[in-house]
């Protein structure tokens, strides 16, 4: 598709660029395999065909004028999506790795402990179950094999992915590769520290997260107690504003959009583990 895209839509692409500023390192840390003006113009190619597919599904379904209004929205939609994906697969990549790093660290010291190297820990990573980071450590091996040390690889692993955990791996190996040390101790009191901290940031999530449950079902209790006594209330008073039908409205949508607030800040709090 990218291949399709790629000749009728280059030059548009071209003039894009600008629009996509960064979008090679963004590429690159997503281990997305594209040019960026190969991606730029799958991009633009993409959004046009979801534009004219919406226009037309529109068009037949609803009425033109609906239908000019939908093809733009599409189009704008899409585009900024592409725009910014690799960004966000560098992210989500980032969290997968924060996952698994605790045991690929106690894995590699495992394999450092009995008297294996640490290059085949690496590669044995890389041949792992380990998502993520096991294709990390792939892109690793495969840029020794290309000719870099083991510090240039590594370094440049720390420099694509957004993760701490990885980048303090990195930092530690790095120092210990050049000054001496036991990589196999390290590892494993890397992998207990990354642990802990996971540890941390799931019982303060849990405890954040009890009290969120707590302020949502208070609100959810109060709002309607408080739609009624106003209900009550004003039509004693005459020439009331809230009636019945209107309170039902307004709880209605308060409730949902509590709702919405609710999950929202779940969301928020959500630690990147």
């Amino acid at each position: 598709l990218s291949q399709t895209l790629y000749v009728p839509f280059r030059r548009p692409a071209e003039r894009l660029m600008g629009f996509f500023k960064g979008i090679d390192q963004d590429l690159y840390r997503a281990n997305l395999p594209f040019s960026p003006e190969r991606y730029v113009s799958t991009v633009l190619g993409v959004s046009v065909l979801v534009a004219l597919l919406s226009f037309l599904l529109s068009l037949l379904m609803f009425s033109p004028l609906l239908a000019l209004v939908v093809a733009p929205s599409a189009f704008l939609f899409s585009f900024m999506f592409g725009r910014v994906y690799p960004k966000s697969r560098a992210k989500s990549r980032a969290v997968q790795i924060n996952r698994e790093i605790p045991y690929a660290l106690r894995h590699m010291a495992t394999h450092l402990s009995s008297g294996i190297g640490l290059p085949e820990s690496v590669t044995s990573v890389s041949k792992a179950g380990y998502g993520v980071l096991s294709e990390e450590f792939g892109r690793v091996v495969k840029d020794m094999n290309g000719g870099m040390s083991m510090e240039e690889a590594l370094t440049a692993l720390a420099q694509r992915v957004e993760s701490e955990p990885l980048r303090r791996f990195v930092r530690q190996v790095v120092r210990t590769l050049r000054v001496g040390g036991d990589l196999s101790d390290l590892l494993n009191s890397l992998a207990d520290e990354t642990a802990f901290e996971m540890r941390m940031k799931l019982r303060d999530y849990t405890q954040s997260l009890n009290m969120l449950t707590l302020i949502y079902m208070f609100a959810s209790s109060v709002v309607p107690a408080l739609l009624i006594i106003m209900t009550t209330v004003t039509s004693g008073m005459g020439g009331a504003t809230l009636t019945t039908g209107t309170a039902a409205v307004l709880f209605l949508l308060l409730v949902p959009f509590l709702l919405v607030v609710f999950l929202f800040m779940v969301k928020r709090f959500e630690p990147r583990l």
